[in-house]
């Protein structure tokens, strides 16, 4: 019984913390979210997917992109609080869509380099209104956003029992995943599909669940390329579970066929098998200019960090230190399969992102930038989130305690606020890049959160803390002293 209320608290902390997330965010509210938002629209309306050359961007989208009807957040950044204030704090717009704001396209959308998987499954949401069809995204978002918790608290309870079930729900309390995740994108299907893939595995599937293991990560390598090398695990949890040969050739055979699958769909829409614009010819020649190192690791560390909704506010460097340096002290890894193949995760997934910069960089030489325009988004290594946040499992309470404490701090103390309109860039504080500092839980989010919940996010934080801290309560004194490695493998 006692399991059982634990388990029941830790699912409606981890439920709330999403909700809340869900209810405040304004229409498009960064990461590409309007862009995402466009090619669903476009397959929904058009059956196919756009190419990466051909307009396909529709009307309403494009307004709200240049700040018009319905202006898109994470695209108006610092002239956030302009726009909120020119439209007299109400920018959500209640209206069915006509004939002129679905046709004719506007403009190509660059998120035609993404795999097609998400799309198709997301457009049967798309229509009726913007704000309507923005509202049913999210919330398939952060349908997927649960998956990711319950897949990781799955595999985290195999090792550390009840506590690592409990360090998992903490995944929900990082504000940059909350910000990768919860927003129309393929982000939270691809992170979803690649937790279950991942706690399929180390589970060490027999019979039938081999087959679901080889679909799982089939679907996974389709949505999202940075999928593809967290897909490292499977080898490593093989050879310490002595994998059988039909085992390892079905789920090699399935991945291969997605794989192969995606890279084809790729280079008939994009100019490379992989989509990723970074890969393709340079589109400009110019001077060279010295790459701006500097810059690219300051960015790619506090996007890391803390993502905010416009990619503009930000924890300043002695604010990070100070969120940061602590949760290095709290974490405990002990030797185990499960950390072997986190740390095969992570070796794999850092060199993915650096043959990514490094091909944004080339672009960049040739095109006399300084700065690339991608290869430091900090934010994707959140997508290594279901294997990581397992290092906290051994100070469950302590590591719950830090990271809620700047949940809230950063969320209802300033994120909420950049939303409000009420902040910006002109008023930095000693803490965030935008400012002035605002107490926590005072923000007005009437007539520019899309909802749905937007007038109970109070209630939906009070929810999440009440409910996490009583699920805390019942955690067990201590880790058993010993956890032998039958169990840890699950046979």
């Amino acid at each position: 019984m006692r399991s059982r209320a634990l388990y029941a608290l830790l699912l409606v902390a981890a439920a709330a913390r999403i909700l809340l997330a869900v209810a405040a965010m304004p229409p498009y509210a960064g990461l590409d979210e309007a862009w995402h938002v466009a090619r669903v629209a476009f397959v929904a309306r058009e059956h196919r997917q756009p190419n990466i050359s051909e307009r396909s961007i529709p009307p309403y989208v494009g307004s709200s992109i240049r700040g018009d009807r319905m202006p898109a957040f994470g695209e108006m950044r610092s002239r956030w609080p302009e726009v909120v204030k020119r439209n007299g704090g109400r920018v959500v717009v209640e209206r069915p869509f006509s004939a002129p704001d679905l046709a004719p396209y506007e403009s190509p959308n660059y998120e035609a380099q993404q795999p097609s998987l998400y799309y198709a499954a997301a457009a049967p949401l798309a229509g009726g209104s913007a704000a309507g069809e923005l509202r049913r995204l999210r919330l398939f978002s952060a349908f997927f956003a649960l998956v990711v918790i319950i897949a990781s608290a799955s595999t985290a309870h195999r090792w550390f029992g009840a506590r690592g079930t409990a360090a998992a729900v903490l995944i929900a309390s990082l504000p940059t995943w909350i910000t990768l995740v919860i927003r129309a994108s393929n982000d939270a299907m691809a992170c979803a599909l690649a937790a279950t893939a991942i706690a399929i595995t180390a589970s060490s599937p027999r019979g039938w669940r081999i087959a679901v293991e080889a679909l799982v990560w089939a679907l996974a390598i389709a949505v999202k390329l940075y999928v593809w090398p967290l897909a490292i695990v499977v080898p490593i949890f093989w050879r310490m579970q002595r994998g059988s040969r039909a085992r390892i050739a079905t789920v090699v055979v399935g991945c291969s066929i997605a794989a192969l699958l995606t890279m084809r769909d790729l280079s008939l829409r994009t100019n490379n098998p992989v989509g990723d614009f970074g890969f393709d010819p340079p589109a400009a020649h110019g001077t060279p200019q010295p790459i701006d190192w500097k810059a690219m690791a300051a960015i790619t560390i506090a996007s890391a960090v803390w993502t905010s909704g416009q990619h503009a506010d930000a924890l300043r460097p002695p604010a990070m230190l100070l969120y940061v340096l602590p949760l290095l002290f709290i974490a405990r890894i002990r030797r185990s399969p499960y950390f072997i193949a986190a740390a095969g995760a992570l070796a794999a997934f850092a060199l993915a992102q650096v043959v990514n910069a490094g091909a944004f960089i080339r672009q960049a030489r040739a095109a006399g930038l300084a700065l690339p325009l991608g290869g430091k988004e900090g934010w994707y290594w959140y997508a290594l989130a279901p294997l990581l946040i397992a290092v906290f499992a051994q100070r469950a309470r302590l590591a719950a305690l830090w990271l809620v404490a700047w949940d809230v701090f950063i969320t209802e103390g300033a994120l909420f606020h950049d939303f409000a309109g009420v902040t910006s860039p002109l008023h930095r504080s000693a803490v965030f890049t935008w400012g002035p500092l605002h107490a926590p839980f005072t923000a007005d989010l009437t007539g520019i959160a899309v909802g749905p919940f937007a007038t109970h996010v109070i209630a939906l934080r009070v929810i999440h803390i009440a409910a996490l801290t009583t699920a805390l309560c019942l955690l067990p004194s201590a880790l058993p002293a010993r956890i032998g490695l039958a169990r840890e493998l699950i046979q």
